[in-house]
Formats: structure tokens, sequence, C-alpha cells
């Protein structure tokens, strides 16, 4: 079969034009929603507040989940890992991302972050390792509140422990 030099020419342009759409398809992933001051970026997070029925004002994620803490965490110590950080899954920054973002209401001096046993970075408020819990199934919900000595945080950036709560899987206990 003879290929003549423009038949070699259109395939190599239509194979460039293959490239630059499939490099033009890739899209970056989209950055959270919500009222409770979303990522303003694509891998960012941004922690701020809403007001929880029967809790009060407490920290969200970007998606408007509320943030609870681990009381017996203390003195830079994680101790939920393994089976515990399933069911409380930590609040992680996304690799590249050095800090989190305060949104409304949330003083941008109290966050921080965690180096965690298991590998990677934790979002802090005030010194509290933040964590979500699976079972709260859409925002505004704070099912977690007082489970095996999980809490809310407030925007003061304090765990509120007053609708009380203990420890029966040993979360606290590095499980």
């Amino acid at each position: 079969m003879k290929t003549s030099r423009g038949s070699i020419r259109l395939l190599w342009i239509v194979s460039a034009a293959a490239l630059v759409l499939a490099a033009c398809g890739k899209t970056a992933p989209a950055s959270s929603g919500g009222s409770s001051g979303s990522g303003a970026q694509a891998g960012s997070v941004t922690i701020g507040t809403s007001s929880v029925p029967g809790v009060g004002t407490v920290l969200v994620d970007g998606k408007g989940f509320t943030l609870y803490d681990l009381a017996s965490e203390s003195n830079g110590t994680i101790t939920c890992t393994g089976s515990c950080a399933s069911t409380w899954p930590p609040l992680l920054l996304p690799a590249g991302t050095m800090s989190a973002t305060a949104g409304s209401g949330v003083s941008a001096s109290k966050l921080g972050t965690i180096a965690r046993p298991d590998g990677g970075t934790q979002v802090t408020y005030n010194g509290l390792p933040l964590y979500l819990f699976v079972s709260d199934q859409s925002p505004g919900q704070a099912t977690g509140q007082g489970v095996e000595g999980f809490h809310v945080v407030t925007a003061s950036g304090s765990s509120s422990s007053s609708s009380g709560g203990g420890g029966g899987y040993g979360y606290g206990s590095g499980s």
C-alpha cells in the first residue's frame, strides 16, 4: 500500500488533535460547595461554622459536616487509628496542601495541623485534631456528639462535652 505525503500529514494532525483533546478533557476535581465556607480551589480544606439543632454553633467542613475531637487525645498525641479512624475519619489535608482555610466564623490563627502516626496531615483547631463521623449522613447532623469520647468542636476552639459519652471501643487507647 502506497502512502502519500498528504495522508501522513493528515494522520499526524488527527493524532495531535486527539492528544490535545484528551489533555483538555481532564479536569481538576471540583471544590466542595456549601454555606460553611467551602474550599476556594480544588484540593483545599475550609473550616467554617454552622448551627446544629440541639448542639449549637459548631465547626464544619467545606461540605457542612460536623467536626469532632476525641477527648482523650492530648499533648499532640493521636490515638484514633485503625478501626477508630474508619468510623471517625480524620480531616486530612490533601497532598501538596500546606494548611486549611478559615471560613465564616473561624479564627485562622487557631487552625493548624498534626502528623498522624498512620500517615497524612490532620487538620487541628485550637490544638484539637478534627474528625468526621461516618453516621452523619447529611450536613447539620451531630449524631456523634458524646459517642465513644468524641465531641463536637465549637468555634471558640473547645470541645463541647455537655452531652456526656464514654468510650466502649477503646478509641482513646490507640485502637
